[in-house]
Order: C-alpha cells, then sequence, then structure tokens
C-alpha cells in the first residue's frame, strides 16, 4: 500500500483529494451521516422505532442514545443478518446483574478498521519496524490481530504478545525481540517500563485507557522514546484517533466517524474548544450503526492548524475511557 498522511487517506475516502478542508468535509460528513441514518431506519427495527417522528434530514435534533438503551435493544439494532455477522464483542456491565454491551462487525466494517490501523501507525513507524503488540490477541478479528493486518499492509512486522498477565514473561518476551515500536495500554507499558528501564524502542503507542501527562513523561524519560496516544472504543470500531509528532491532540477517523461534543445535561451541541461528553456517529457501518451516541467520555473538539500542518478538527484529551 502507498503510504500516505492521515489527512491524504481521508481526502481519499471521501473523494475531496486536494480539495479537503474542514468546511468541504463537514459538508460530505454531513450527507454521509442522514445516508447512514436512512440506511438505519431501512434495515433495522430499533432504529425504526427510536427514529419514528424524527426529521431525518436534521441530525441535530436527532434524539441521543445511551449506553442503556443500546445494551437492552440488543439484537433489534442489527442491520445485516446474522449470518453476515464477522465479529461480535460483548463488554460486561460493571453491575453484576447488568446486561451485556453487544456490538456486531460485517468484514467489511473490520476492514474499514484495517485501513485505519494501517495510515494511522504509518504516522509513528517505518517500513520494516518491528512492532510489540501488548494488546487482545491473536485470535482472528481481535484488536491485536486487526492491528497486525493493517501493519502488514504498510511493511511492518507485527509481533503480537498479547495483554501482560505476567509482567515477567513480558520482559523477557520484550527484551528477545528488541522492537521499534511498542503498542498497549498505559499503565500496563508504565509498569513494563519501570522492569525493563534498558529499552529503547523508538516509538511508544498508549491506547485504551487515559494517557495522563506524568505517566507519558516517565516512559519518554526512562526508554528515551518518543510516546504517542490512541483513542479508541469498541463502539467506533476500536479505532478512533492518534496523535501525530505534534502531539497537539488526536487527528481523527473523520472518513467514518462523526464526533461532537454536548452538554451532559441539556444535551445540546457545544462549539470547538468546550470540554464537554463527547457523541459518536458512525459514517459507513454495516452491522450495526450508531447515531449520537453517548460515550460517557469526555473531551473537546480542537479547531485551527495542528503544527503538522493539518487544518482538520482535532480531538483533545480524553478523560474518562477506561474501556
Amino acid at each position: 500500500m502507498k503510504e500516505l498522511t492521515l489527512d491524504q487517506w481521508i481526502g481519499l475516502r471521501s473523494g475531496l483529494e486536494e480539495k479537503l478542508s474542514p468546511e468541504r468535509l463537514a459538508a460530505w460528513q454531513l450527507q454521509k451521516l442522514k445516508a447512514q441514518a436512512r440506511y438505519a431506519v431501512t434495515h433495522s427495527r430499533f432504529w425504526r422505532q427510536f427514529y419514528t417522528g424524527v426529521d431525518l434530514e436534521q441530525p441535530e435534533s436527532w434524539p441521543l442514545l445511551d449506553q442503556d438503551t443500546l445494551r437492552s435493544a440488543g439484537m433489534d439494532m442489527l442491520c445485516l443478518p446474522q449470518r453476515e455477522i464477522q465479529r461480535v464483542s460483548t463488554l460486561l456491565s460493571s453491575g453484576s446483574s447488568g446486561l451485556p454491551k453487544r456490538l456486531y462487525f460485517s468484514q467489511d466494517d473490520l476492514e474499514l478498521s484495517i485501513d485505519f490501523f494501517a495510515y494511522g501507525m504509518a504516522t509513528l513507524t517505518q517500513p520494516g519496524d518491528r512492532v510489540w503488540i501488548a494488546m487482545n490477541g491473536p485470535a482472528a478479528d481481535s484488536l491485536g490481530d486487526l492491528l497486525a493486518r493493517g501493519l502488514r499492509r504498510m511493511g511492518r512486522k507485527p509481533l503480537i504478545y498479547g495483554e501482560i498477565a505476567d509482567l515477567q514473561q513480558a520482559r523477557a518476551a520484550v527484551r528477545k525481540e528488541h522492537p521499534h515500536c511498542l503498542v498497549g495500554l498505559s499503565r500496563q507499558m508504565l509498569a513494563l517500563c519501570r522492569e525493563t528501564p534498558e529499552l529503547r524502542p523508538r516509538t511508544v503507542l498508549l491506547s485504551a485507557e487515559n494517557v495522563p501527562e506524568a505517566l507519558r513523561r516517565e516512559i519518554q524519560n526512562t526508554w528515551q522514546t518518543e510516546v504517542y496516544a490512541h483513542w479508541g472504543m469498541r463502539e467506533t470500531g476500536l479505532g478512533g484517533a492518534v496523535e501525530c509528532s505534534a502531539h497537539a491532540g488526536y487527528h481523527i477517523r473523520h472518513g467514518d466517524l462523526f464526533l461532537e461534543i454536548i452538554d451532559p445535561e441539556s444535551g445540546e451541541r457545544l462549539p470547538l474548544g468546550q470540554r464537554g461528553e463527547l457523541v459518536i456517529s458512525t459514517l459507513n457501518r454495516q452491522a450495526m450503526p450508531l447515531l449520537r451516541y453517548r460515550s460517557g467520555d469526555f473531551a473537546e473538539l480542537l479547531g485551527g492548524s495542528c503544527p503538522c500542518g493539518s487544518s482538520l478538527i482535532r480531538l483533545g484529551y480524553v478523560e474518562g475511557h477506561e474501556k
């Protein structure tokens, strides 16, 4: 695959290419968002009922989808027959009797995530790099597997270790591999860093948890490395947004996701730069579209140009994300 920046990839996905700008992208996303809603209403019993009487031409008026509704709706949210479901991701409730949250993905849905991982990881790795993945894997269509498939497309060598359960075993494994890049959970990477202070990966990607600045600095200083952060949820198809080398916010997967920030009390959309609850809408999801889904995370959207040159809206620091 040809290596592109994330903006170039979004330009290709949107058909805007050299004409890509925040204004043109917003207009394109609006059309995709309304098309996703029409698709959901046509193919899903849940969305047909949930949007009864709703004007699909006015997305800001659409009701918000909360996590309890997502849990209770179950398979009524499906837009495809079960035989076309490639992966089911189950998140158990923190309560002993709570309903689990189940998310369904088609093969094409997973391909979108692999594509994002390919271009996203190209921002912090080089062709031929060994990338040690301490995330869920290596089962087919697990996070580690999807990430590895994206890396291979870009000429990188993925090394799937899996989540760290035994720190001593992980220390021995990573010392043996001498990877150029490590990918893992923030707290597990910090623990590994303290156990192997002599390691010198060129880059580290922290994902799936909050990334406090003190934690980032300790890993950077101990390993003398550059630390990047990624935000994503199972609801977003795992991939969501990733930092560039400027570390001035997360570059969003704009071709597949539309993000809003709302006041958690009133539900009203907030302007750029104002912190509130993060609301997620998918733009291309086949199996289980999500529209105006309340993530429970808190962040802000950043306008203006990133030092890397991108003019697209970015995601600010995310709090509350421990999924």
